[in-house]
């Protein structure tokens, strides 16, 4: 009797303890199961993708005139505003245009009489703005040259700076008034024709002679500036490149089975591996009708005997809704970023 109950009492711890292994690798798959569910679930409401990159425009810079460079003003990095001076090129044949074209406009001006009085009177604006505008600009030399490589801009500088800005909005509201001037109706004859044909000539030669201040197209900051002077410019042909600061989105390439959920206007989280610790928010602005694989130079041929499919992903773009204003959190085209897109709006 002694030898069966301690053979009892060696038995139940054992078979105790098999219980409790085989209760906890129970748990163990049942939570297994519910992480799976829950993962799955997390997905397909928030879909997220590490394939996507920043993106912002970028503006080519081109001159509307050929001719040899005079000067530069910027180099490569700088950041520049809309209607910064960014070159020049060399005036003395469009200079020379201007006052034929002028002399021209004077002539066919003096046969018309008293129906040339109002395109005179906005000639003679254009002109004054003209050289208004000339004169700021060697104002803005001078505070250039003397500012020299200081990074931040001196009170001389901002104050030729804004004179110069003002100075091209006089000259483009002049320009305006004079083709307004040459559209109002005249009386057909022969010298109000050539005096048409004379002040289209002359619009064009002062148009001219001001685009030889080539001027930055918007915000941004210059980049791969190669130029310099003494080089002959094309005109139309791309010297270098401002990428705008205005605008920012991210685009993000999701796997097609990710886009089921995802709509315009949907909150989305941006995470950018350059700084891990920002946070930035971004709305879904479009979704590509085609995939990245449609667009490139050499498209699959899928109509093979090897063929294998393969998940396709398609780009989405994320327009950034709060991009940062601190300058050591700088936002850079390229970089590598993390999109996560809240698809539960609708739901809620």
């Amino acid at each position: 009797m002694s030898q069966d109950a301690s053979t009892d009492s060696r038995t139940k711890p054992g078979n105790l303890f098999a219980a409790l292994r085989w209760i906890a690798l129970l748990l163990v798959i049942l939570v297994s199961i519910g992480g799976a569910v829950l993962y799955w679930r997390h997905s397909e409401l928030y879909p997220s993708t590490d394939n996507a990159y920043v993106g912002t425009n970028i503006v080519r810079v081109a001159s509307e005139v050929s001719g040899p460079v005079i000067r530069v003003y910027v180099t490569t990095d700088d950041a520049v505003q809309t209607d910064d001076p960014l070159f020049d090129i060399d005036p003395t044949l469009y200079e020379a245009a201007l006052r034929n074209a002028r002399a021209q406009f004077d002539a066919a001006a003096a046969a018309a009489g008293t129906a040339a009085d109002n395109l005179k009177q906005a000639a003679n604006t254009l002109e004054d703005k003209r050289k208004a505008l000339e004169d700021a600009l060697k104002a803005y030399r001078e505070a250039k040259d003397a500012q020299g490589d200081s990074t931040s801009p001196s009170a001389a500088m901002s104050t030729a700076i804004s004179n110069w800005r003002n100075a091209l909005k006089d000259y483009r509201n002049a320009e305006d008034e004079f083709a307004a001037a040459q559209d109002k109706q005249l009386t057909v004859t022969t010298p109000t024709v050539q005096l048409r044909s004379a002040a289209a000539a002359l619009t064009k030669s002062t148009h001219d002679r001001v685009k030889t201040h080539v001027t930055a197209p918007s915000d941004g900051t210059v980049s791969n500036v190669s130029l310099r002077p003494g080089a002959t410019v094309q005109a139309g042909s791309p010297l270098f490149a401002i990428i705008e600061s205005n605008e920012w989105w991210v685009n993000a390439n999701f796997k097609e089975t990710d886009l089921a959920r995802i709509r315009l206007g949907q909150p989305a989280t941006i995470r950018l591996d350059m700084y891990p610790a920002a946070t930035l928010d971004g709305v879904v602005e479009s979704i590509s009708a085609g995939s990245g694989a449609t667009f490139s130079v050499l498209p699959p041929e899928n109509a093979t005997g090897n063929w294998v499919k393969v998940t396709q992903r398609f780009p989405v773009r994320i327009r950034i809704s709060n991009p940062p204003h601190d300058p050591s959190e700088t936002l850079r085209v390229g970089a590598s970023a993390t999109v996560t897109v809240d698809t539960t709006q609708e739901d809620k």
